[in-house]
């Protein structure tokens, strides 16, 4: 796959790499918000407010130019949804299994919680960028 692919074309597998690169972006913006507020607050904190700054970024990013959509109200609630449901139902939750049940600490539980949420990430914002756009094109 070339780089005009990746960067223009309309294929899943462009679709993916453009969102892995967006990804990148966004995970080392949270990555560094989340170890650097972990300095001096728990990690629950530092969790949210890495994830929160990274997703206005996110959001961007993955509605011009992986998704290539125009932003909307629908697009919009549908990706916060989305990083709502990863953050706060996936990340949150495999956070507290890796700390406190099998007593990982935090700055090392990140990683894994990280890495898998990333895929579910992909999984859920695409349906909800896709839902949308199935339900404005319903409606003309």
């Amino acid at each position: 796959m070339s780089i005009k692919e990746i960067y223009s074309g309309e294929s899943k597998s462009a679709e993916f790499v453009r969102f892995c690169i967006v990804g990148v972006i966004a995970t080392a913006l949270d990555a560094g918000i989340f170890y650097l507020v972990r300095l001096f607050a728990p990690y629950q904190v530092a969790l949210v407010s890495g994830y929160c700054l990274s997703l206005i970024v996110n959001y961007l990013l993955t509605i011009y130019w992986t998704f290539k959509k125009k932003p909307s109200t629908g697009n919009l609630f549908g990706v916060i949804a989305a990083h709502m449901f990863n953050l706060f139902v996936v990340r949150m939750s495999l956070m507290w299994i890796f700390v406190n049940i099998m007593e990982i600490p935090d700055r090392i539980a990140y990683i894994p919680t990280l890495l898998i949420s990333m895929v579910t990430n992909f999984l859920v914002v695409r349906f909800a960028v896709n839902k949308t756009e199935e339900k404005k094109t319903k409606t003309k």
